[in-house]
């Protein structure tokens, strides 16, 4: 999943405009998602950058970790299907 992909996935499942999407895309990719410290510093970040509350921006990181997840059990499956 590319970088365009990734925000109109996240665009269909939140209801955001892709402007909020692509800040939403630009803290994950700023910030390493494995781990816990990492876990609370995006949810900071998205509290911050996107004017959340705590629990929106926690709703916001699992949408956010079930569309990475999906698409890294998608390449397990698929390892040698195209990108395009």
């Amino acid at each position: 999943m590319n970088k365009s992909e990734f925000i109109k996935e996240l665009s269909k499942q939140t209801s955001y405009n892709e402007e909020r999407c692509n800040t939403i895309n630009n803290i994950v990719e700023d910030t390493f998602i494995i781990g816990k410290k990492n876990k609370e510093k995006i949810i900071e970040k998205f509290e911050k950058q996107i004017n959340l509350d705590e629990n929106e921006a926690n709703k916001l990181y699992e949408i956010v970790m079930r569309i990475i997840g999906t698409e890294i059990k998608n390449k397990l499956k698929h390892p040698f299907k195209s990108q395009d």
